[in-house]
């Protein structure tokens, strides 16, 4: 009995439990959601992190070619001038450099060279220009006379010395290249001999019918270069370099410039970039637009080759710290990733709290539908269950019985025995009914010494024998409860959806009426809506729709009367 009990309560938790699966599903949904936002918002982050370093990338380069046209414009402006009218004397091409200067500060110094050995340059200084005329001294091969003087800005000298060193026009790197070569060429990094910084230079010679008759370049100024790859907007620590395709060192910013100082000092050859900190080897091509990028640690590199155009085979290399790559995309990672964390916080505090709230809630849901005192179900949980039971056996087009119950004399045990004897027979019956049903039936309390109970009949035998049997197993249940119990009877009447039909009202009603007039003929019975099945026999058969009289209003001949209580 206790094993059916339990199974019949498990039942009725059904409902609970699908409930708890749906929350437990919310909840986990709500999980997946939140790691699912991480994700995307974090490869968005990312995406728009390549985007702004690809944009960055594009603006730096863009700054490189523009310096690099400045400094070609001198060199080929200066070549046809001197193609066009001629060397003039010294004095006037000085003052001609200076006013080209003048009009590219990126630049820092321009030379010439001639096939004699001597070098006119002039570069620009903090409060003018410095001027250096280089001349083979006769007789000494390898060696020359230095004349540097300092110009104003109005090109007043204001200062002359002089030295012999050791100087070889053929054996400059910028000499060399512009004589092999065709038009403007770019020359590899090289040291220049007047600063000792690392320089890279546009040359093109100017060549008259017996061949080169001059060559004239330009410098890049290291200091304006610097700057230039120093104003990154994308965070103090950025850097920019220019790299050639071996990864020589062109030009760094000015917080690497020291670095490249001291290589220069020590090896007196161009760095490498792995010699100053950088990748020694290119990143894994990737990303777009011939863009790479890569990370090292916490640093986000970038490089990027220059515009084909150019016709040089220069890499631009940025890096930065993936903080300051983009400080308010970072931020919103940043708060992407603390509100997933927070919610999935949430959701094991839901579950924690959810669980701890199951075995109150289903307590309280059970107190809610179950009558306290028989442990059937109330009389507000039995109609929703009744439509249930009814809905389901319609589509499976399986009868359903319904069987309402009626205690005989049970008021004359409270009278006599007191409220303690009748509550030991209500929970008598409780017992028995649940012991007579299966777990897919139920009984229900519906107030006072009223139950009743819905049965899905199947194979389960004829509607009369099983309402009998019920009936039957509840009074004996009774009986053997208390000993005063045995005043008290059980009379029931039953109803299917053979005459009824499929409407849990009429059900109800007409298992009711058969019990009311039944119980008007011969208490302790078990009545059919429209007959009686007493066990006797001695009851009439009546059909309860003739029960309410003839035209006259009475009932006629042989009938039993068919108010309802």
């Amino acid at each position: 009995m206790r094993i059916r009990k339990l199974r019949l309560r498990v039942s009725r938790l059904r409902g609970m439990l699908v409930a708890a699966v749906a929350v437990v599903a919310i909840l986990v949904v709500q999980a997946l959601i939140a790691v699912t936002a991480v994700v995307v918002a974090d490869r968005g982050a990312e995406a728009a992190a390549r985007d702004t370093y690809s944009y960055v990338g594009d603006l730096m380069t863009e700054r490189v070619a523009t310096a690099l046209d400045s400094a070609s414009d001198v060199v080929r402006g200066t070549v046809s001038e001197l193609d066009r009218r001629g060397v003039p004397d010294t004095a006037d091409l000085i003052g001609a450099l200076a006013d080209r200067l003048d009009r590219e500060p990126g630049v820092g110094s321009i030379f010439i060279g001639w096939p004699s050995g001597e070098v006119l340059a002039v570069a620009t200084a903090d409060a003018g220009y410095t001027v250096y005329e280089i001349t083979p001294i006769d007789g000494d091969p390898g060696r020359a006379h230095v004349e540097r003087s300092e110009l104003g800005p109005d090109h007043a000298i204001t200062a002359i010395d002089a030295e012999d060193g050791a100087y070889d026009l053929d054996t400059r790197p910028w000499y060399d290249a512009a004589v092999d070569g065709a038009g403007l060429t770019w020359t590899d990094p090289y040291i220049s001999v007047r600063t000792g910084e690392l320089v890279v230079s546009p040359v093109q010679a100017l060549s008259g019918d017996g061949g080169s008759i001059l060559v004239v370049g330009a410098d890049l100024d290291p200091d304006s270069l610097g700057a230039l790859l120093d104003d990154i907007p994308i965070g103090e620590d950025a850097g920019a370099f220019i790299l050639t395709g071996d990864r020589r060192v062109i030009a760094a910013p000015a917080g690497s410039r020291d670095l490249v100082r001291d290589v220069l000092s020590e090896t007196g050859e161009v760095p490498l970039a792995g010699e100053i900190g950088l990748p020694s080897t290119a990143p894994t091509p990737g990303g777009d637009g011939g863009d790479v990028f890569a990370t090292r640690d916490t640093v986000v590199t970038l490089e990027r080759s220059l515009d084909p155009a150019t016709g040089l085979d220069w890499i631009l290399h940025l890096e930065t710290d993936a903080r300051d790559l983009a400080p308010g995309l970072a931020s919103f990672r940043t708060a992407t990733f603390t509100i997933a964390a927070v919610s999935l916080a949430l959701v094991a505090v839901a579950s924690i709290l959810a669980w701890q709230m199951w075995r109150p809630v289903r307590t309280m849901r059970h107190r809610a539908s179950t009558d306290a005192l028989t442990g059937l179900a109330n009389r507000y949980e039995f109609p929703r269950r009744l439509r249930g039971i009814v809905a389901s056996a319609r589509t499976q087009g399986d009868t359903v019985m319904v069987v309402a119950l009626d205690l005989d004399d049970f008021k004359r045990l409270n009278d006599a025995e007191g409220h303690d004897a009748g509550d030991v027979v209500l929970a008598a019956v409780g017992d028995a009914m649940l012991a007579s049903l299966r777990t897919r039936d139920v009984a229900a309390r519906l107030g006072g010494d009223e139950f009743a109970a819905v049965l899905r009949l199947a194979e389960r035998g004829s509607p009369v024998e099983v309402a009998r049997r019920l009936r039957d197993d509840v009074e004996i249940a009774i009986h053997e409860s208390l000993r005063a119990a045995g005043v008290v009877g059980v009379t029931a009447g039953f109803a299917t959806t053979a005459e009824c039909g499929y409407d849990p009202d009429a059900l109800v009603s007409a298992a009711d009426e058969a019990l009311v007039t039944g119980k008007r003929a011969h208490k302790g019975r078990t009545y059919a809506f429209g007959h009686v099945a007493g066990t006797t026999g001695q009851v009439p058969v009546v059909r309860v729709d003739d029960a309410a009289g003839g035209e006259d209003g009475r009932a006629p001949a042989g009938s039993l009367p068919g108010d309802r209580r």
